[in-house]
This record gives structure tokens, sequence and C-alpha cells, in this order.
């Protein structure tokens, strides 16, 4: 027997989706952008890696803008949502199909790489020190919290599929070296991580209406509800990360306990 207080969250989550998604169906074509593009890089005169972050946006933009300039912010972050998801699955499957096309194609993506697979055979990393990655953290959000409010929210978006990029490449090289590679893809995506994605959305939001309705100050005791919830999410982030990194690493190692050479020597060859 579900509560009434359930049955109204639930349907208001089916409402958001319907709105999320009315005139945004080209948000489903995500998935299908790395693989289109993985082919171009030789072509593009070395610039390839850096069309999936910026073609990445045009499938949700449209929709996007359309949701924050209506102030209707849920719909416009559970948009804002499906579409990270849906680029994170078509990166990690690119990973674990076309190995060599995801590796020319993904910005920063074997570097990062690199790093996370040291972290996770050694626990040595950035990801284990705040004083490290706090600050690495702030620069990103003050980054994005810029070309957001320049652009409306569509360079926000392109560095939001420039950093999903990486870690899904990360994510995807990780899974196919352990033997339950859909559960070890759901665990490389760290706790901290989807915090940290679910924050920027909503600040992507709530910064693109200031050009999107061509106001300075468009906001209302509503925004400021929603940026000090998406500021939580934030602190949450930096917390978590800072309290569960080091043991989360030794949970990573041990998904991939038959591997673990590969990690530690960070030099995984992937075939292709």
């Amino acid at each position: 027997m579900t509560a009434p207080g359930g049955h109204r969250a639930s349907d208001a989550g089916r409402a958001g989706w319907r709105r999320a998604l009315e005139n945004g169906w080209l948000v489903l074509a995500t998935p299908l952008l790395p693989a289109l593009l993985a082919v171009l890089p030789r072509a593009a005169g070395g610039w390839g890696a850096w069309l999936l972050p910026l073609l990445a946006p045009a499938t949700v933009y449209p929709a996007f803008a359309r949701r924050v300039r209506e102030r209707d912010y849920f719909a416009g972050w559970l948009l804002g949502l499906a579409w990270a998801l849906l680029l994170s699955v078509g990166v990690v499957l690119l990973v674990a199909f076309a190995p060599a096309g995801a590796r020319a194609v993904i910005l920063n993506g074997e570097p990062y790489r690199r790093e996370m697979f040291g972290w996770i055979a050694t626990g040595v990393a950035p990801e284990n020190s705040w004083q490290l990655f706090v600050p690495q953290h702030l620069s990103h959000l003050a980054l994005f919290l810029l070309l957001t409010a320049a652009s409306g929210g569509y360079l926000g978006l392109v560095l939001g599929a420039t950093l999903v990029g990486y870690m899904s490449y990360f994510v995807g090289s990780f899974a196919v070296l352990c033997p339950h590679p859909v559960l070890a893809a759901i665990a490389a995506w760290v706790p901290w991580s989807v915090l940290r994605v679910l924050a920027f959305v909503l600040v992507g939001a709530l910064f693109s209406r200031p050009l999107l309705v061509r106001r300075l100050w468009p906001f209302a005791r509503l925004e400021l509800e929603l940026m000090a919830l998406a500021a939580s999410g934030l602190a949450a982030d930096i917390v978590i990360k800072a309290l569960s990194a080091r043991g989360y690493g030794l949970l990573l190692r041990q998904m991939a306990h038959g591997a673990v050479g590969a990690l530690y020597s960070g030099a995984l060859r992937i075939p292709g």
C-alpha cells in the first residue's frame, strides 16, 4: 500500500518526465554521437576529440532552454540528467566495442583513465586528498558558471560533455577489465561524481536563465532555494569524497582483482 505522499511524488515525477521530453525527443539520439564521431578524428586534422563536447549539447539544448525560459526547472533538470546519462552510456559502449575509436574521440580520456587506474591500484591520487581535489572542483565550478552565464547554458553543457566524456571513458575502461562489467560500470560511477552531476545540471538550469530571458537578475525565492539545494549537493560531493574515496578505491580494486597488474602499471593496452 503506497502512502499518499508517495503517490504525489511519483505523479510529480511522471509529470516532470512528460514535460521534459515534450519536444525534446532528440535527446534520445545522444548515445549515438560518440560512435558517429569516432570515425572522424583522423579526417578532422587533429580536432576530432573536440567534436563530441562541442556537438553533444545540440541534442538537448533547444528543449532544455525552453524549459528554463518557462521556469520549469524540474523538467529542465530531468532533461539534462537524461542527456548526461545517455551520453555516458554512449561513451561506455564505444569503449567496450570500439576502444580505438573511443581513445581517439574522447577528450582527456586516456590521461584520466591512467590517473584513476593508478588510484584504484595504489590508493595514491588526488582523489584521496581534499587539499588537491577541492581546488580542482572549485575551478571546474567557476568555469562552468562563467560559460553557462555567458552562453545561456550551451557552453556549460560543452564543459559538462567534456567531464562526462572522460569520466565515462574511465568507467568503460574499468568495466571491460572486470568479470561483471555491468556491475563494474555502475560502481565506477563513484557516488560523489554522481552527486556532482546532479548539482551541476541544476546549476546549469539556473544560471542559463539570465541570458535566455535577457534579464540580469531573473531570480526570486524559488531560484534562491534551488541554488541552496545545488550548493548542498556540491558540498556533499566534497565531504563524501573526502571521507570515502580511499575505501571506495579498495572496493573497485577488489572488483578488478584479476587485472591488478594492468591497473598498477596504468598502461592497459586497449586493442584496436
